[in-house]
């Protein structure tokens, strides 16, 4: 019984710490972005996989030892929700090849299509999602409208990783609760 209780408290502290991993990337993309825009195009595109994948892995974990497990349609329609950013992110490359807009405009547009699509992804695979989705718009804003914009992201991540905690040990004590 106690093997059993620790195997699904699992998922949620490796949801947990991949939300804070993730949160730490995203901080290190806004350094990159703000030192050298034309390289941020490069470390957005890495992040957009590192989402993808984690979040598969994520929605496969949770499932596991249940009986409905993730089908092969919901890893497609996983693989089609992630190639549609890649796709829009390409989209943006055009436009700045074509001398449309900018490196730095288009570095906030790639992190305002990731922080969308992490944030629809939630629906599909978990709360930390849409956290880190709302976590990555915030960026967006700030890097938009702050000049000094980093130490506002700093307090936001050490917020956001706060609500993580918070919300993985609420959502433990109910599953300690119901049992």
């Amino acid at each position: 019984m106690l093997i059993e209780k620790k195997a699904r408290a699992r998922p949620l502290r490796a949801n947990l710490v991949t939300f804070m991993l993730l949160v730490l990337l995203s901080v290190i993309g806004v350094g990159i972005t703000d030192y050298s825009p034309a390289d941020a195009h490069r470390y957005w595109i890495f992040m957009i996989f590192v989402c993808a994948i984690t979040s598969i892995l994520a929605g496969i974990s949770q499932s596991r030892g249940k009986q409905n497990r993730r089908s092969l349609s919901w890893v497609s329609v996983q693989l089609l929700h992630w190639s549609a950013c890649i796709a829009a992110v390409l989209i943006v490359y055009s436009l700045v090849h074509t001398g449309r807009i900018n490196n730095a405009d288009a570095g906030l547009i790639m992190l305002l299509l990731l922080a969308l699509t992490v944030f629809l992804n939630g629906a599909q695979v978990g709360p930390y999602f849409y956290l880190l989705g709302g976590f990555l718009g915030l960026m967006t804003v700030f890097m938009a409208y702050i000049e000094q914009y980093i130490w506002f992201i700093l307090i936001a991540a050490v917020i956001f990783m706060i609500v993580a905690i918070y919300w993985d040990r609420l959502v433990a004590g109910q599953a300690r609760s119901s049992e």
